[in-house]
């Protein structure tokens, strides 16, 4: 008997081990100039492809009805290290247009971006390691 409840122990305590943390990520975007097109939220967890490229991402957001502010939840992400790109998609071609030298003609912005200039993921990264993060950002562009 003392050997199947020490089994049973070992087995349990080994389902509590192996199951990864999660938590939410919520981002609140304030002051936006134009309410069009659709909001896009991308979470990363590495450089590649940050900030742009929503298929590189991994978790990507939309919201299509918004007003001067607006709020976007990632759910059951696993505790780690991350970057949130955002940005408002006002001709609804479902990308971030910008013109020949690179610059978003599109309203942008990033975790930890408080003005203007090139995002990168190591300025931009934060960790996730509660239950809830809630993050208020703002348009840079």
């Amino acid at each position: 008997m003392k050997q199947k409840l020490f089994t049973a122990a070992i087995i349990l305590l080994g389902c509590f081990i192996g199951t990864a943390q999660t938590g939410q990520i919520s981002i609140t975007i304030s002051d936006i100039k134009k309410v069009e097109g659709d909001l896009y939220f991308l979470l990363y967890d590495e450089q590649d492809g940050f900030p742009k490229e929503k298929e590189k991402a991994l978790k990507v957001g939309r919201l299509s009805s918004y007003d001067d502010s607006a709020s976007y939840t990632f759910e059951n992400v696993p505790y780690g290290v991350y970057a949130v790109a955002f940005f408002q998609d006002e001709n609804e071609n479902g990308k971030l247009d910008s013109n020949l030298i690179g610059i978003p003609k599109e309203p942008v912005g990033a975790s930890n971006m408080t003005s203007f200039g090139k995002p990168s993921y190591r300025k931009c990264k934060f960790e996730l390691d509660q239950p809830q993060k809630s993050m208020k950002l703002k348009f840079v562009l």
